[in-house]
C-alpha cells in the first residue's frame, strides 16, 4: 500500500501539484506572444506534451477525490449525499467566480457534472466501463444524430448551409464578447463574462459529458480498481493505459486525418471520419493516462519518491486555492484592465515557474500552521454546514 497519512493519499497531492504546475505553463504559453526560434521551439513542446494533458490530469484528480469522499463516507457508514451536494454548492460558487469575474470556466463544469456523479456510486466495474466508453462518444454521437436529423429533414445542402450558419453567429459572438473582455473598464470586461457564462454552459460540448464527466468516471474506476491504493499490484494495468495514452497522443499528433472523397454522401464521409477517430475514444490528452502512470509506478516502486516529489505535494494538498490564486494572478497579469502585460513564450515560461515556487513556499507555510489550504478549509465548512477547524 502507498503510505497515506490516515485517510489521506500523498500520491495524489504530488499529482495534483505537477497538473497544477503544468497548466499554470499551459496558460502563460497562451497569453505569450513574439519570440524568436526558442520562443517557438518550446510553444511547440508546450502544443505537443503540455496543451490539454495537465487540464486531463486536475479532472481525473477530482472524480478520484469525489470518490474517496464516498468510500470513505461508506467506512464510516454514515449519510453523505447532502453534504456531497453542500460541496458541489460551494465548488459552483467558485466556479462561477473563476468564469464570471476571471473567465476561466473549468470549476464551474466541475460543480455541475459533480451533481451528476452520485448516480455512478454503487455501480460495478463493468457498468463503470460501458458508462465511460459512452460518456467519451457522446459528443460523436450527439454530431452524427444531429447531422442525420438535419439531413433526413433539411437536405444535405440545406444542413451544411445551416450549420454554417450557426458556425457564423457563434464565430460572431464569440468575437464579440472577445473584443469586451479585452476593455481596460474592469466592470465591462466583468460584464462580458458574466454573458459568456450561460452561453458557454449551454454549448452543446458542454451539456454532453463528453468530457468533464469522462474525466471524473475514469478517476472513480481508477480508484475502484486500486491505481491509486496500491499501484505495485496493478503494474500491468498502469503500464498498458500509459501505452494506450501514448499510442493515443501519437495517433491525434502524426496520424493526418482522412482524406475526403469528393461526391461522397456528407453523412457516411462524417461516419467514415469518426469511426477512424474511435468516436472520440483516441484522443491525444489520454498522454495523461502516461504522466499518471509514471509518477504511480515510480512511487510503487521507491515511497521515498513521495519526499522527492513534495515541491508539487504542497500545492497539491492546496489544489482548489492553488488555482484559484493562479487564474487571479494570471488575469491582472495579463488582462487590458489590469497590467496588461505582454511576454515572451520563454519569459512567460520563467515567470510560471517562479510563481509556481512561490504557490510551494505559500502552500508548505500555510499548511505547517492549518490543516487546509484557505479555500479548502471554506469549502469543507460548507460541506458540513459548520466552521471546520482550521
Amino acid at each position: 500500500m502507498l503510505p497515506a497519512d490516515g485517510r489521506r493519499l500523498h500520491v495524489l497531492d504530488v499529482l495534483r501539484g505537477i497538473a497544477l504546475l503544468g497548466m499554470f505553463l499551459v496558460h502563460f504559453n497562451n497569453y505569450s506572444t513574439g519570440g524568436g526560434r526558442p520562443d517557438q521551439i518550446y510553444q511547440k513542446i508546450v502544443q505537443l506534451f503540455f496543451d490539454e494533458r495537465f487540464w486531463t490530469m486536475f479532472g481525473i484528480l477530482f472524480g478520484v477525490g469525489f470518490a474517496i469522499q464516498f468510500r470513505r463516507a461508506d467506512a464510516r457508514g454514515e449519510p453523505y449525499l447532502a453534504k456531497y451536494y453542500r460541496r458541489m454548492a460551494m465548488l459552483a460558487v467558485f466556479g462561477f467566480i473563476a468564469q464570471g469575474i476571471f473567465g476561466y470556466n473549468v470549476l464551474l463544469g466541475y460543480a455541475i457534472w459533480g451533481t451528476v456523479l452520485p448516480a455512478f456510486r454503487k455501480w460495478s466495474v463493468p457498468a463503470l466501463v460501458v458508462a465511460l466508453l459512452l460518456s467519451a462518444m457522446s459528443g460523436n454521437l450527439y454530431l452524427m444524430a444531429r447531422a442525420a436529423n438535419g439531413v433526413a429533414t433539411l437536405g444535405e445542402q440545406g444542413f451544411k448551409a445551416e450549420a454554417a450558419r450557426i458556425a457564423t453567429e457563434n464565430r460572431k459572438y464569440l468575437t464579440a464578447n472577445n473584443a469586451a473582455q479585452d476593455s481596460t473598464s474592469f466592470r465591462e470586461v466583468v460584464a462580458a463574462r458574466l454573458q459568456k457564462v450561460p452561453w458557454f454552459q449551454t454549448q452543446w460540448y458542454s451539456l454532453l459529458p463528453v468530457n468533464t464527466l469522462t474525466l471524473f468516471l475514469i478517476g472513480v474506476l481508477g480508484l475502484r480498481l486500486g491505481l491509486f491504493d496500491d499501484p505495485g499490484r496493478h503494474t500491468r494495468l498502469i503500464v498498458g493505459l500509459m501505452a494506450f495514452g501514448l499510442a493515443s497522443w501519437a495517433f491525434e499528433t502524426w496520424v493526418p486525418d482522412r482524406a475526403h472523397v469528393e461526391g461522397a454522401p456528407f453523412l457516411r464521409e462524417m461516419l467514415l471520419q469518426r469511426l477512424a477517430w474511435g468516436f472520440g475514444l483516441v484522443r491525444g490528452m489520454w498522454l495523461a493516462f502516461t504522466y499518471i502512470g509514471a509518477v504511480l509506478l515510480l512511487v510503487a516502486r521507491n515511497p521515498v519518491w513521495l519526499k522527492r516529489l513534495a515541491v508539487f505535494g504542497w500545492p497539491g494538498r492546496t489544489a482548489l486555492t492553488s488555482y484559484m490564486s493562479q487564474i487571479i494572478i494570471l488575469d491582472l497579469t495579463f488582462s487590458n484592465y489590469a497590467l496588461g502585460l505582454s511576454v515572451t513564450p520563454l519569459v512567460g515560461a520563467g515567470a510560471a515557474v517562479v510563481l509556481f515556487l512561490v504557490n510551494v513556499a505559500f502552500s508548505r507555510w500555510w499548511l505547517q500552521r492549518h490543516s487546509y489550504g484557505p479555500l479548502e478549509w471554506l469549502w469543507r465548512s460548507a460541506t458540513y454546514a459548520r466552521w471546520a477547524e482550521s
